[in-house]
Formats: structure tokens, sequence, C-alpha cells
């Protein structure tokens, strides 16, 4: 097209809805939603897109069932607070599982998750300021969750 900037369709502010759990229509009163979210070269219309997903939370949130998954890639996991006076806090508190192990994390953070390792979910127990949280790898497309695992561990969505 004459007069389109170059690289300008690499700039994404539309992306399709997670099939995993599609955007709340309010996402003030749900407590957050999904950004961004880039997977499988975004349907196509990307090729070569690697995965990453943002998210907005902005109160207490639990998922449900106690899901796991694994990837053939390894993936960075990134909670961020947002309150300017303590930046390298979370301002909140996240339970994030890695296999059977339970982290409490308060602390602004990335973990990193190698390939073949079973991890989240997570709950957001506590949120006194917005909470970004981002997944991403260098893979063009994220796998769904396992099937819930029953009985979830006692120590599951428990501070």
């Amino acid at each position: 097209m004459p007069g389109e900037k170059k690289y300008a369709r690499y700039i994404i502010d539309k992306t399709p809805e997670p099939p995993s759990y599609p955007r709340p229509a309010d996402p003030k009163a749900h407590g957050g939603s999904n950004v961004i979210y880039i997977n499988n070269g975004l349907d196509g219309a990307m090729p070569n897109a690697t995965f990453l997903e943002a998210t907005l939370i902005t109160k207490p949130l639990h998922p449900g069932p106690f899901r796991q998954h694994a990837h053939s890639f390894d993936e960075y996991v990134t909670f961020i607070g947002t309150n300017i006076e303590k930046p390298f806090d979370l301002d909140g508190v996240a339970e994030f599982w890695i296999e059977d192990e339970k982290y409490i994390l308060t602390k602004s953070c990335t973990i990193f998750v190698p390939k073949g390792v079973f991890h989240c979910p997570f709950v957001f127990h506590e949120v006194n300021s917005p909470i970004v949280f981002i997944a991403s790898a260098a893979a063009t497309h994220c796998t769904e969750p396992r099937d819930p695992i029953d009985p979830a561990p006692a120590a599951y969505g428990v501070l």
C-alpha cells in the first residue's frame, strides 16, 4: 500500500482472545484482564511471532481448578508491581506452583521455567496496586493446560 509505513504491522495493539480464558466483559469488576495475547503467530497473521501474554490484575483473583502444564520450550513468567513508591515490591501476594512446590511471591520477579517442568496455577491473594503478569517464550505456540489434578494439593489457594 502506498504511504504505509514499512514496520507498522509490527505494532500489535489488537490480539485474539485467549481460548482458555476469554476476556471478561467488565475487566474492572472481574479484577483484571488479559491485555495482549500473541500465540501461534497471531493465528497466522504474523508468522514466527513468539508467544507473549500480558495481563493486568487489579484485585484478588483465583483461577479455579488446580491445572498445570508443561512446554517443549523454556518460558519466562513475570510478576511486576506498579506502585512507584516501592517498585521492587509486588505490592500484593501471589501464589505460583512449580511441580509440587508452592511459592509465595511478594517481590516483582521473573520465574524461568525450564522445558518439561509442570507449572502454574497462580492465585493473586492480595492486590494493593495493579500487578502486571507476563508470560513469554521463544516459541510460536503455547499449549493448553492438562486436566485438573484432583484432588488439588491441600495447600492450593491457601496462604
